[in-house]
């Protein structure tokens, strides 16, 4: 899965000279809680809902301070094409909540925790008819020749397979339906 597939696009990017408070009011009329900062084409920022708050505490700031005072400069960002796994890595590792999103140097989009939680939703198969079924597999074990032996037929819909190395063990959730035709 690619971050290309789940980021909020297209990019919705503010300039460095736009007020603080004008900035607050544009992010709550689309309710959105940051957003990258262009200038040029170029993105040289990122600015969230609570760095426009902590300014606006500030009686010096209101109308006048530029949001290019209270953004992060230099904002990490990935590329549309790496993968989901690499986004929410560099979320945690650099503990931010959203990413923007690039196309070579130009900002397409952005990745956030809620669309990571939104991809982990379609992966565990949530909203999907059919049952809810988890299993524990032993780490010495073929993995996918133990899950088709106890599906007894079921149809997978979604899988998903988490390593536990301290139980020696994977745990697996899975959506399934129905039974699968028999090949003749």
């Amino acid at each position: 899965m690619f971050v290309r597939n789940w980021m909020s696009a297209p990019a919705i990017v503010l300039g460095p000279e736009v007020t603080a408070s004008a900035a607050l009011a544009f992010m709550e009329k689309r309710k959105i809680r940051r957003v990258p900062v262009v200038q040029d084409g170029k993105l040289v920022g990122m600015v969230t809902k609570s760095d426009l708050l902590g300014a606006g505490a500030k009686p010096h700031v209101s109308g006048i301070t530029r949001i290019a005072h209270v953004m992060a400069p230099k904002p990490v960002s990935i590329q549309g094409e790496e993968t989901l796994e690499t986004a929410a890595q560099l979320m945690l590792s650099n503990k931010i909540s959203g990413v923007p999103v690039m196309d070579g140097d130009k900002v397409v989009g952005i990745i956030t925790e809620s669309d990571l939680f939104r991809a982990l939703c379609g992966m565990l198969g949530i909203g999907e008819k059919g049952a809810r079924v988890q299993m524990t597999v032993r780490d010495d074990a073929d993995l996918l020749q133990n899950i088709r032996g106890r599906l007894n037929g079921l149809a997978v819909r979604s899988l998903v397979t988490v390593h536990d190395p301290s139980r020696n063990a994977w745990d697996v959730v899975m959506r399934v339906r129905g039974r699968t035709a028999k090949v003749s």
